[in-house]
């Protein structure tokens, strides 16, 4: 016989729906629905918005009441290509979302039992959850925890300001200054000057950018609502010198992408400085500076720890196994082609 606690969540369960929709299927009413629940959640990230995911994804939603409860946009891809095109993942950047532990961990049950039949070798979800102080997980995918660092804006922005380090604050005033100035910009011709910048940077310091076509479709959802987020474009001497991408979901704004050049004059601190200013005069709680490495000395990490805030860490990448024949096939082709 169940007990009472058990017997409650049993009966839950039977009133749970779960709903599996390619992205480009989805109509306006259930694209609303997902950023209200999305806007809901702590756990919610800008990545997990349907509009975020493109052509390939889908979006699968677990419902109680007509409600959605728990959410994930998956993208579905072959992880060899063409070399094993019978091969295919599933991935959730930054998802799945739900607050609630124990439905979290229903829906992943659920998803796990709907992509197996389905074929799909392997699941890996990267949930936007703070870590517990429990051992990593056994399926872990990485050897360090993920980790972010995230500034509380309900103080005033004199106070933001004054708790910034030295160096930030000077560069912040010495850029203002000279007459750089920092703008949301919008249109095809801005979108252009910061992939030029972003392409750029990648190729200097050897990461890979988001596909071009990728950057433009997310930029064109960020721009078109007043308050999801922006592209911030530095100029100075009549030319961009620097960009900056950030987003919202609820009352927590994500820097995604930056890039600056390097002559003359700093932009960077100016171009991170106005994107704090954005987040919070659209009502937003907290920044997100979009990861980050504890005790840096140098690099991004020292630069975003300029500004002040505290360091957060998450639940590690998690691989979950759902047809191990594939996937061991996977794993000896993946060892052969490095």
């Amino acid at each position: 016989m169940l007990g009472c606690a058990e017997d409650l969540w049993v009966r839950h369960q039977m009133t749970m729906n779960l709903e599996s929709t390619p992205v480009p299927e989805l109509s306006c009413d259930m694209m609303r629905e997902a950023e209200e629940f999305l806007d809901g959640q702590d756990t919610g990230h800008p990545f997990q918005f349907p509009q975020w995911g493109g052509a390939n994804a889908r979006m699968t939603v677990l419902r109680s009441d007509g409600r959605i409860r728990w959410l994930a946009t998956f993208s579905l891809h072959r992880p060899l290509g063409r070399k094993a095109p019978w091969i295919r993942a599933a991935s959730a950047v930054r998802g799945p979302v739900c607050d609630d532990e124990q439905l979290w961990s229903e829906g992943m049950r659920c998803v796990v039992g709907q992509l197996s039949r389905e074929g799909i070798a392997y699941l890996e979800t990267s949930p936007e959850r703070v870590r517990s102080r429990s051992p990593l997980p056994e399926n872990c995918a990485g050897d360090m925890p993920r980790s972010t660092l995230r500034l509380d804006l309900t103080a005033s922005e004199d106070d933001l300001l004054a708790n910034c380090s030295k160096t930030t604050r000077y560069e912040i005033r010495r850029a203002e200054r000279v007459g750089v100035a920092v703008d949301a910009s919008s249109g095809s011709a801005a979108v252009a000057e910061f992939q030029c910048l972003y392409k750029t940077l990648g190729e200097k310091k050897r990461f890979a950018t988001d596909p071009a076509s990728a950057v433009q479709a997310r930029l064109a959802w960020i721009q078109g609502s007043d308050s999801r987020g922006a592209l911030l474009l530095a100029r100075a001497e009549g030319a961009v010198r620097g960009g900056a991408v950030i987003a919202r979901a609820g009352r927590r704004c994500w820097y995604i992408w930056g890039a600056s050049e390097k002559q003359g004059v700093s932009v960077g601190h100016l171009l991170q400085w106005r994107a704090l200013q954005w987040a919070k005069a659209h009502g937003c709680a907290e920044y997100d500076f979009g990861g980050y490495r504890p005790g840096a000395t140098s690099g991004p990490a020292w630069f975003k720890a300029g500004f002040g805030g505290k360091p957060v860490h998450f639940d590690e990448v998690s691989r979950t196994v759902l047809r191990p024949t594939s996937y061991r096939v996977f794993q000896f082709m993946s060892k052969l082609a490095s």
